[in-house]
């Protein structure tokens, strides 16, 4: 009887400490969910959407206030030192839209998920989220709309737009190489280390060294109305007839000089682009090189050469302009200015950059370039020079600010070493 009734008590005992580690082991449960992230709540009953990624402009931004809206719930969050960041939003369903605030100047960015995981908020996040919506982000964000982000947000739409902003910054920055703007991993410089940003954070610095925040804006504003950017475009208008021209068509150089050459293009209606739709190119392997701009270096060895000017817009459309590359001891210099066009339309108070071409003596250097612009007419507005940013873009043209009061008015260029050569732009402002 007393051994029954101890192993009565022994079996008491173990079940009793076992039912309180299975009644422990349930309890801990959703805690260790909610510890885990994705869909979960602090309170183990509302689900939450949590949505992390890094904001940045080539450096972090640091404490800054996140702001999420989605197709149900909202959310908010601040930034840590390293610009990183987590939003959870209770209830929350897919799409959404993310905006920071930089605190450093009050401008802000955007980001849009469509799958709740990584979203990097930077100013690649802005241009490629303007060319999804194909308007103002802030405007997207002020007046969120699940289904029409839906719409124009997928897979497919993404790696198009992004596709379309490497084009638009060809030549200033290489995106290229980047998968994916919005959940590459990041890690910005901060303030505390500012050497310390990988390959991603330096494009974001390259891109705020290389664009004034008037240009990214114009970026942004452009990219809201192309249909087509430096792609083969179907014509809009059956009556619609693409011109090219290049200018100049013949040239003579000494060897290793240079020559700008520049394109002369017509536009299809309601058509925007964000660059000149053409392309150069020096069709012998040895006839020297020329940019992206059109400015071509004569090679060592004389010759007959060709460069080819040809439309992204219309590919089966290009023209070709012949080099007569000679030894300087040959060479008779002709100065030349060329100016892209004539005429011109602006509307009153608008700002337009200005650029004109032209040739150089063999082994003549100048610091500046020997080119003068002005307004024949007292109240036909006024020029400002570039930018420390523009020079940095090799743009050395000069910004035109159109007069508030409609007329027709005549902007004159002048080459300074040769100052009886001269062009005059006729611009109406309407």
């Amino acid at each position: 009887m007393k051994s029954d009734r101890l192993m009565s008590l022994n079996l008491s005992r173990y079940l009793s400490h076992h039912l309180s580690l299975s009644l422990l082991t349930v309890m801990t449960f959703p805690l260790l969910l909610s510890a885990c992230g994705g869909s979960s709540s602090s309170d183990g009953k509302t689900p939450l959407l949590s949505i992390s990624g890094t904001a940045a402009t080539g450096m972090a931004i640091a404490n800054a206030d996140i702001s999420a809206k989605c197709r149900s719930g909202t959310g908010s969050a601040k930034t840590g030192s390293d610009g990183s960041y987590q939003v959870s939003v209770p209830n929350g369903t897919l799409p959404c839209v993310l905006e920071v605030t930089n605190p450093a100047d009050g401008k802000k960015l955007h980001a849009i998920s469509i799958n709740g995981s990584l979203a990097n908020i930077t100013p690649l996040t802005e241009l490629l989220s303007t060319r999804l919506m194909r308007v103002d982000m802030a405007t997207v964000f002020s007046s969120f709309d699940a289904d029409a982000i839906a719409k124009s947000v997928t897979s497919a739409s993404i790696k198009t737009a992004q596709g379309d902003v490497t084009t638009v910054l060809k030549g200033i920055i290489d995106t290229s190489t980047l998968a994916d703007f919005y959940s590459t991993p990041l890690k910005p410089a901060t303030s505390s280390n500012p050497g310390g940003g990988d390959a991603q954070d330096k494009l974001l610095d390259s891109l705020k060294a290389k664009l004034t925040g008037t240009q990214f804006t114009q970026t942004l504003t452009l990219l809201s109305k192309a249909e087509a950017i430096g792609q083969p475009l179907a014509n809009p208008d059956a009556t619609f007839a693409p011109t090219l021209e290049i200018q100049p068509a013949n040239v003579r150089l000494a060897v290793g000089t240079a020559q700008s050459f520049s394109a002369a293009i017509n536009y299809p209606k309601n058509t925007y682009y964000l660059r000149q739709p053409v392309n150069w190119k020096v069709l012998e392997t040895d006839g020297g090189s020329i940019d992206l701009n059109g400015r071509y270096t004569a090679p060592a060895t004389p010759g007959v050469y060709h460069v080819k000017l040809q439309r992204d817009d219309f590919p089966n459309l290009s023209v070709q302009a012949t080099v007569t590359v000679e030894a300087s001891s040959n060479f008779n210099f002709i100065p030349e200015l060329k100016v892209p066009q004539k005429t011109l339309t602006l509307a009153a108070g608008a700002r337009y950059h200005f650029s004109a071409s032209i040739n150089y003596a063999p082994h003549v250097f100048y610091l500046v370039e020997p080119i003068a612009w002005s307004v024949v007419e007292a109240d036909g507005g006024s020029f400002n020079l570039p930018s420390p940013a523009d020079f940095a873009l090799g743009d050395i043209g000069m910004y035109y600010s159109a007069p508030l009061k409609p007329g027709v008015y005549h902007v004159k260029v002048q080459r300074t070493d040769y100052p009886d050569l001269n062009a005059v732009i006729e611009v109406t402002v309407q």
